[in-house]
């Protein structure tokens, strides 16, 4: 039987102590960058700066600090303009004007995840338990191996190998 929580923490826990590198958006998908910045090659063979480490976010997530939620999946829905104010804003806010450091990372056997970070701040994902559908995944961006991949609330096997 597979303890999702145990995996989450144990995947993710590469994060504490990196910083928050970038953070974008691709449609509604919000795309996270954590650690150094660097430059890769695409798929399409364009130059992509990413970090060492990033998540993609496809269920429900906020950014929140005590008593206030800074962000939401909600502000990448509609327009591709609105989810570009809401991703400047993002990046201007925990990248540009302050380092926001990933203090720890909390998983549940629901697939939701929880990072904490710096200043207050928490990521916080909440999948939405729709069987074959992507929640988020992890991974290692320009590296060859699986992602962490939660799918309606579980580990998608293959992130297992």
């Amino acid at each position: 039987m597979t303890n999702t929580k145990e995996l989450i923490d144990t995947r993710l826990s590469v994060l504490a102590g990196l910083d928050v590198s970038a953070i974008n958006h691709a449609a509604d998908m919000l795309t996270v960058q954590f650690g150094p910045l660097r430059e890769t090659v695409t798929r399409k063979g364009t130059m992509k700066r990413v970090g060492l480490w990033a998540l993609h976010v496809q269920c429900h997530w906020q950014i929140e600090q005590p008593g206030v939620v800074v962000a939401t999946q909600d502000d990448l829905y509609g327009p591709d303009e609105k989810a570009s104010l809401a991703t400047e804003r993002l990046e201007e806010s925990l990248v540009r004007s302050r380092v926001t450091t990933v203090e720890s990372v909390a998983g549940s056997e629901s697939g939701a995840l929880c990072i904490s970070m710096s200043a207050g701040l928490h990521l916080v994902i909440t999948p939405d338990g729709v069987p074959d559908n992507e929640d988020w995944r992890f991974f290692a961006p320009g590296v060859d191996a699986n992602h962490f991949v939660i799918e309606g609330g579980v580990v998608d096997p293959p992130s297992l190998t």
